[in-house]
């Protein structure tokens, strides 16, 4: 039997295992105290946190109803009680305690923090996110401490309010600059960056002083999955831009001359950015993520296919400027084929790594989820999407049918039909989740509430529009390059 250890002693030793996300070992060292300290409430508490970060959320109530048994009317007791409802997903129950909590203990600022989790957590539509933001601002009035400004932020992004988020972001890295929540959070707010500058060595900071921080990390291994895709879409840019340039009539020396310059300033960009990410990452570290098979090595395998395809393309298109399609040309739809399949390998890392550290049983609906695109914005950004295939046609269109045109054409539909058939593969409900397009409705569409029939509907007609879309857009792709254009 281990020996007894003082409550205060045990406390601190515990604070110390939480802040180095050492779980396991902060159960280890509460369990075996049990029989020294089991009619203490504040032991109660600290097992149940250290069950909660464990992720054990069953034991973690049990540990939790055993504290309030101990002392009723603690906020403290009752926070830990809903953080294991929280964790076992019984969000009904959760909310319905932390509003009980706030009637019980309005100024205390802890109680309106843990509403706005648990409104968080459920968000079961807008409005949850609405009140969710107001408990956060008001616990943030209270007592302006990092957790408050982290929450206030992610509630204000979510509900696309980006100003205000970078704006709370910035105010509480002034007090808090080296606080993990804010520092993380900065990569999930829209333009963080210019509030945090590089991440990557603040992360990497984090990670120095806690190496088992699995969120720290798979944030710090975002970002090379990042760069590779912005190189993804570097090169479709490269594409698109060669079929625009192909179809104005320029002297064959003088358009292999721009192509090569185009493939030089190209290589010099991702040369240069490869560089610039490197010097900020750990020493290797750049080379290791995009050589793991798990997260980097399909897409950066893509990418290499798809700059050789593209750079051989534009050159044999170049010097054979032919209305009819040729070996170019078919080379650069072939690239567009290759880059897709490396978006998609991105996205799906990136989903992936948004799901470490989550218990089993959430993750394959959680990873189903970030595919899907699981927030208010995913409509917006989707729009822009098709808006981004229908003026490249809208230019091709009046090009006569020159066939490297047609191959332009053919990489936008391509593209956008990949995109859409993955939207429509995770347009489904997971075994224990909603359908998404019913849960986007609902956050999207503030005093809506949650109406599964019309956003079924919604997403419906939204796929319908966009399959239309590639259609139209891979169909006359393919007429133009082909030649059989009107």
């Amino acid at each position: 039997m281990s020996e007894v250890v003082d409550l205060d002693v045990l406390s601190n030793r515990f604070e110390i295992l939480a802040a180095q996300q050492r779980a396991r070992d902060a159960v280890d060292l509460l369990e075996g105290q049990a029989a020294y300290h089991g009619d203490e409430p504040l032991y109660w508490a600290l097992l149940g946190r250290a069950l909660v970060m464990d992720q054990r959320f069953v034991d973690a109530e049990h540990a939790g109803r055993r504290a309030v048994e101990l002392e009723p009317n603690a906020a403290g007791t009752q926070i830990i009680l809903l953080l294991a409802l929280l964790g076992q997903r019984r969000t009904d129950e959760a909310v319905a305690l932390a509003w009980y909590v706030v009637e019980q203990h309005a100024e205390e600022p802890d109680a309106h923090y843990w509403l706005s989790r648990a409104l968080l957590v459920r968000r079961r539509d807008h409005q949850d996110l609405v009140v969710a933001h107001q408990a956060a601002r008001h616990a943030l009035s209270l007592n302006a401490d990092a957790a408050a400004f982290t929450q206030a932020a992610q509630t204000a992004s979510l509900l696309d309010d980006d100003g205000e988020a970078r704006a709370l972001l910035a105010a509480g890295l002034a007090q808090f600059p080296q606080d993990r929540e804010l520092l993380l959070l900065s990569g999930r707010i829209r333009g963080g960056e210019r509030v945090v500058g590089p991440r990557e060595e603040l992360v990497g900071g984090i990670l120095r002083m806690s190496p088992l921080d699995t969120s720290a990390e798979a944030d710090l291994a975002s970002s090379p999955l990042r760069w590779v895709r912005g190189r993804l879409f570097l090169l479709w840019y490269h594409v698109l831009a060669f079929a625009l340039l192909a179809v104005v009539l320029l002297p064959v020396p003088v358009l292999v001359a721009v192509t090569l310059t185009a493939a030089g300033v190209h290589a010099a960009l991702v040369v240069r950015s490869y560089r610039k990410l490197d010097a900020v990452l750990p020493g290797g570290y750049l080379r290791e993520q995009l050589a793991d098979p798990g997260r980097g090595r399909n897409s950066v395998a893509a990418g290499a296919v798809a700059a050789v395809l593209v750079l051989v393309g534009t050159v044999l298109a170049a010097l054979h400027p032919d209305p009819g399609p040729g070996v170019g040309d078919g080379s650069l739809v072939l690239a567009a084929v290759v880059l897709a399949a490396g978006l998609l390998a991105v996205e799906r890392a990136l989903a992936r790594l948004s799901v470490t550290g989550r218990s089993e049983d959430r993750r394959r609906q959680d990873y189903h989820l970030i595919r899907f695109g699981d927030n208010a914005s995913s409509y917006r950004r989707y729009w822009l999407a098709a808006l981004a295939g229908i003026v490249p046609v809208m230019v091709t269109a009046n090009t006569g049918g020159d066939a490297t045109a047609g191959a332009g054409m053919l990489a936008v539909g391509i593209l956008w039909t990949v995109k859409t058939l993955d939207l429509l593969v995770h347009s489904r409900a997971v075994a224990g989740g909603e359908n998404p397009w019913v849960t986007g409705a609902a956050l999207s569409r503030a005093g809506k509430g949650r109406q599964a029939v019309r956003g079924r509907l919604l997403g419906a007609r939204f796929l319908l529009i966009m399959l239309f879309v590639c259609f139209f857009t891979c169909s006359l792709g393919f007429g133009i390059f082909i030649g059989g254009f009107i």
